[in-house]
């Protein structure tokens, strides 16, 4: 900072009649874009591995179990089941998920997004004239441009999302006989229909359910900018000077990122999760607009402009999700009074 003012007074000592304009207003950002992504966790509560002719499987609709024999023979009476509809073909079928379950699941996006509020505040320092030749009365002049613009944008989203979950079924056999009326839950003592834990058949189905992810996420960020560049002024009217300018940016954006997730898979749970983070980065970034100044005194004047302004993304994580703010498409609109002195 103590170079770009030595650099400021030096130019300003180099002319003899040194012209300083200082701007105020309100200066909003729009045209930002936001995502929030890996909201969503659920945790199979019914994980089956390949079936064994021993151990302990218990399934969203089922089980089978070891009894008191040790599934002497490959055969258990301890096993259940919860609906007719699961019996097909001769064969028992138990269902669970595939894997599992979700992680770091689910993206939502917000795009067009206007900051909540901003101003900015601008010195502009005249260094001379610049001759162009599509200029006939007046002179067009340039300069160097310093500023600071603070914006804050307070994001939520709440949108609902699906994503699919595959499934297996394992079909099992008993070792004779017909399949007791559901729902059943066999004894583990040994005594009833015994159910052959070899040769089990396993189906994959890769989209066999859906789950629901619900919830909240907001992002908050403060965004501080410093602006230093260039700019020219052409007069297009006799009251009238249309501004170019363009520059660097130094952006300083801190933020927080709080998300509250539900998670619900149809007859198998109801899961939340949620989190909470904050960050502080710098953001590098470079500006070019235009603008229209009209005069009301010799030092008072009204300036309207318009200017693209890119800083590199803002992104922030929390127990697993990240929210992001994009400003590759973000513009700033503002509206201020200019003294000259």
């Amino acid at each position: 900072m103590k170079a770009i003012l030595s650099i400021l007074l030096l130019a300003s000592a180099a002319f003899a009649d040194p012209v300083w304009r200082f701007q105020a207003g309100y200066a909003p950002m729009i045209g930002l874009k936001s995502e929030f992504q890996g909201f969503g966790n659920f945790t199979n509560p019914f994980p089956v591995a390949a079936p064994a002719t021993t151990g302990s499987f218990i399934y969203q609709n089922g089980s089978v179990q070891t009894d008191v024999s040790g599934n002497a023979g490959n055969q258990t009476t301890f096993w259940s089941y919860t609906n007719a509809t699961q019996i097909a073909g001769g064969s028992l079928r138990l269902t669970t998920l595939s894997g599992g379950g979700l992680s770091q699941a689910g993206s939502v996006a917000e795009n067009a997004i206007a900051a909540a509020a901003g101003f900015e505040f601008s010195g502009y320092l005249e260094l001379g004239a610049a001759k162009l030749p599509f200029i006939r009365e007046h002179n067009a002049t340039w300069g160097i441009k310093l500023g600071y613009q603070f914006a804050n944008t307070d994001i939520h989203n709440s949108d609902t999302i699906t994503s699919s979950l595959g499934t297996i079924t394992d079909s099992y056999t008993l070792a004779g006989g017909l399949f007791p009326p559901a729902p059943y839950n066999g004894p583990f003592n040994g005594f009833g229909p015994l159910l052959n834990t070899a040769g089990v058949t396993r189906t994959v189905n890769a989209s066999g359910t859906t789950a629901t992810l619900s919830g909240s996420r907001q992002l908050v960020v403060n965004l501080h900018v410093l602006q230093f560049g260039s700019y020219l002024d052409i007069p297009v009217a006799k009251k009238l000077d249309l501004m170019l300018e363009g520059g660097f940016l130094l952006g300083i954006a801190s933020g927080t990122y709080d998300f509250a997730s539900t998670v619900s898979v149809p007859g198998y749970a109801t899961q939340t999760s949620g989190g909470h983070a904050s960050r502080t980065r710098v953001l590098p970034g470079f500006f070019v607009g235009l603008g229209l100044r009209y005069p009301l005194t010799k030092r008072l004047s009204l300036q309207a402009g318009a200017r693209y302004q890119y800083l590199r993304e803002f992104d922030i994580g929390a127990n697993g999700s990240t929210a992001t703010l994009n400003f590759n498409s973000a513009f700033v609109l503002s509206l201020g009074a200019v003294w000259r002195f």
